[in-house]
């Protein structure tokens, strides 16, 4: 028989059998007993109301290698004191709060952290730890569990706090000299200086159309509306535009599973280009075959120069996993018609099967600048003049053996 049941039918029976047999001291016995245990089972009822538990992080976005310092806060806001709380706060495996043991928990891939206090009366208690970012990615911290009891610890009670902390953390941008390219012009020569361009993504008006205009000029509706040929007006824009495209397949048959050392570098790479051509002052872009956490649509950030414009990106980038939407040539082949003209396209991948190799001479022939950065640790035979191939592979190796 249960506790909670137990001494409910030990307490009346002791009180029937005093009544019953004339026996006072059963009988107050009885009544102590029904009064103690009446009085441990409201106390246990009342333990975790208005106790709240706070988590507190000072940034929720950080780069491999740092500490983000937490706070968990216990405050008991009644009158009721309380012997013992326990809290049971869970951290990714990757995320883990230094120098603290991780206590084997039922959630995938994740631990958790056990304290244990006594609160008085409106008391609050508060612990301070850092927290390890060892791999990037896109974390929740939480859910935790507070327990506790009355004062005999008879009927213990059970609290899950449902609130979870996202954290997200960066890839690591590595200097562009170790991974092999060139401090100066990694991208290739910008021809002409700053050249003027057309941005078709600013439209400054429309006229008649003339012989040699593009049919992606044309104007449809205000064809239409005038009943002859219109072609749009772009505004001249002289911004350098980078769109950093990901392959996140590193196997060839991809049933076959990932290659985890290569789809780091893959993106370690990424990240780095990104950051180094958002200092320079590119209007820099994000394309992958991934998709954002709790999403069904790939990666997919528009170039732009906004100053938040980076964090954005590399926080895609430590979101992005192994499991991919359809090939990358697919998505260049979509996004490759609303590139501004002078785009410079710069692929980082694992593999370069002749699909994604013929759809990058497309975009080459369409008057775009192309460089792809292999971080596997062959040479390609398949690259085609026009388009440099850095093979990032082998330096990538030398970085990785010097890193902690």
């Amino acid at each position: 028989m249960p506790l909670r049941q137990l001494w409910l039918v030990s307490s009346l029976l002791l009180v029937i059998i005093g009544l019953a047999g004339g026996q006072g001291v059963i009988l107050i016995l009885g009544l102590l007993l029904l009064l103690t245990g009446g009085a441990a089972r409201l106390w246990s009822r009342l333990a975790l109301e208005r106790l709240s538990y706070e988590r507190l992080f000072s940034e929720t976005r950080a780069f491999v290698g740092d500490r983000l310092p937490f706070t968990a806060r216990l405050t008991n806001r009644k009158l009721l004191p309380l012997p013992w709380v326990e809290l049971r706060e869970h951290f990714p495996e990757d995320l883990p709060p230094a120098g603290m043991h991780l206590s084997t928990s039922h959630l995938p891939r994740t631990g958790y952290v056990l304290q244990a206090t006594a609160l008085t009366w409106y008391e609050r208690v508060t612990w301070r730890y850092e927290v390890e970012c060892r791999q990037r990615g896109y974390y929740r911290v939480g859910p935790a569990w507070l327990r506790s009891s009355d004062l005999f610890g008879l009927f213990p009670v059970e609290r899950r706090e449902e609130g979870v902390q996202r954290v997200v953390v960066f890839p690591r941008i590595v200097p562009l000299p170790e991974l092999g390219l060139p401090s100066q012009r990694p991208l290739g020569e910008r021809r002409g200086g700053a050249r003027i361009y057309e941005d078709p993504l600013r439209v400054a008006g429309m006229r008649d159309y003339q012989p040699g205009d593009s049919t992606r000029r044309i104007d449809w509706k205000a064809t239409a509306r005038r009943g002859y040929l219109q072609s749009r007006i772009y505004e001249p824009s002289a911004t350098l535009h980078l769109l950093v495209a990901l392959n996140l397949t590193t196997l060839e048959q991809t049933w076959a599973g990932y290659n985890p050392v290569l789809l780091e570098r893959a993106v370690t790479v990424a990240a780095s280009l990104a950051a180094y051509a958002h200092e320079q002052g590119y209007a820099v872009g994000l394309l992958a075959n991934g998709s954002f956490p709790d999403a069904d649509r790939p990666i997919s950030i528009p170039p732009g120069r906004h100053p938040q414009h980076l964090p954005r990106i590399l926080e895609a980038l430590a979101t992005a996993g192994p499991f991919t939407l359809s090939p990358l040539e697919k998505l260049l082949e979509a996004e490759s018609h609303s590139l501004p003209l002078g785009t410079t396209l710069a692929v980082a991948t694992a593999l370069l099967p002749d699909s994604l190799m013929a759809m990058l001479c497309r975009i080459r022939e369409a008057g775009h600048q192309v460089v792809v950065l292999s971080v596997a640790e062959e040479e390609y035979e398949n690259a085609v003049k026009g388009i440099t191939v850095h093979n990032v592979g082998r330096y990538m190796q030398q970085w990785e053996m010097g890193q902690p």
